[in-house]
């Protein structure tokens, strides 16, 4: 009871650091909160015994910390570190495949690296709601009752994020 609880809160502290970063109006800052719920989408899925989704959500996490520092430093162009990690999704899942189920955090994980090679903050708040919808059939599938509720929320918060950003421009 206890480790399930564990487990649950795990990805209840990812889910909620996803959810509170769309709200930020600095893409540096969505980066950086992100990362911090990669981590924690690793571990829980790990200890669900979802390999695809934690092998993902791995290698999500070193795409969002290559294209932070990046960004941060402004090293240059990331086209190819994205590109590299998106292969690495690709490939590393195939050869890990477990199910149908399998295919949805892969295509979240890859769009979410697309969006990341965007400058436009609200194609990045867009492509969260599509990673929230793959993440959530994942989610059904493996039983992760906090994944399902946090990605509801996670959904729900970024279109009013979306929504309210989208407010703020046009009285701009």
């Amino acid at each position: 009871m206890i480790n399930t609880l564990l487990v649950q809160g795990i990805g209840a502290i990812g889910y909620s650091t996803l959810a509170l970063s769309y709200y930020k109006k600095k893409k540096e800052q969505i980066l950086f909160m992100q990362i911090i719920a990669y981590i924690f989408f690793t571990i829980h899925y790990y200890l669900l015994n979802g390999i695809t989704g934690a092998i993902c959500n791995l290698i999500g996490l070193v795409a969002l910390v290559v294209i932070y520092i990046f960004e941060k430093y402004n090293l240059g162009n990331k086209l190819f570190i994205s590109i590299a990690c998106m292969l690495a999704i690709f490939v590393i899942n195939i050869i890990t495949f477990q199910n149908l189920f399998s295919i949805f955090p892969i295509i979240a994980s890859i769009v979410v690296i697309i969006s990341f090679l965007d400058k436009n903050e609200d194609n990045i708040r867009v492509i969260g709601v599509i990673a929230a919808l793959c993440w959530l059939i994942y989610a059904i599938a493996y039983r992760s009752y906090v994944a399902i509720v946090f990605e509801i929320i996670t959904l729900i918060s970024v279109l009013i994020a979306y929504i309210k950003n989208s407010k703020k421009l046009e009285t701009k």
